[in-house]
């Protein structure tokens, strides 16, 4: 039951406007592999910042990671890319939560 449902869900999200414009704003920065790969590059590179839990704030770091990458982020195709991944990520946050809501999990053995 659980497994039908959820590749409704899957489906449901494929179907989504928000998903499409992911996947066709994607298809768009593919087209350039050098963009794509300069964009990938930022990314990984914001994602590892991002992912840091040493408790130390990562503004300065981020703030001139993007500097290095205005260029690359100031290109409408990168742009359009990071917006629709944005959006497509947060409604996913949003239904993993929901999902999520009420259950109770032992995760005392990660303390």
């Amino acid at each position: 039951m659980i497994t039908n449902e959820a590749r409704m869900l899957n489906q449901t999200i494929k179907e989504s406007d928000a998903y499409k414009k992911y996947v066709k704003a994607l298809e768009n920065v593919k087209e350039n592999s050098e963009l794509y790969q300069a964009m990938n590059s930022f990314r990984r590179r914001n994602f590892e910042l991002q992912s840091y839990d040493d408790g130390v704030n990562r503004y300065q770091e981020i703030h001139q990671l993007a500097l290095e990458y205005e260029k690359v982020l100031r290109n409408p195709l990168v742009n359009e890319f990071l917006v629709a991944e944005q959006v497509i990520s947060r409604q996913l946050e949003g239904v993993y939560e929901l999902i999520v809501e009420g259950l109770e999990f032992d995760y005392s053995y990660m303390e």
